[in-house]
């Protein structure tokens, strides 16, 4: 995709685009399990998503021997921070179900 100019727009246009001060970052997150059936994988997600709502992120994505998504925040025009995403890869580590874990940079959730 072809990164959009910046400079020569005005800041309600950022605003409207999710551009410069207004893009929210998040970060792609996954992760191998060792679930095969279904009633862990339901435990495991909803520990999971309330984990998330704690923090005030919200998480799209799933799977069941490979889970996998992209986490952002659930309030507009805010960025998760590196402390948030530390304390969801660590959450993930400590988990029994979890092998590994892998977690992407800070994105720009609305242009990835």
């Amino acid at each position: 995709m072809k990164p959009f100019k910046q400079e020569n727009k005005k800041r309600r246009i950022l605003k409207k685009m999710y551009l410069g001060e207004f893009a929210m970052l998040g970060f792609e997150v996954g992760c191998k399990t060792n679930i095969t059936d279904f009633e862990r994988y339901d435990v495991f997600v909803d520990d999971f998503i309330d984990y998330i709502d704690s923090l005030g992120l919200c998480f799209g994505g799933g799977g069941l021997e490979i889970f996998e998504g992209f986490i952002c925040v659930s309030e507009r025009y805010k960025n998760v921070t590196e402390e948030q995403k530390a304390l969801v890869v660590a959450w993930l580590e400590a988990r029994e179900e979890v092998s590994s874990v892998e977690a992407s940079e800070l994105l720009d959730a609305n242009y990835f």
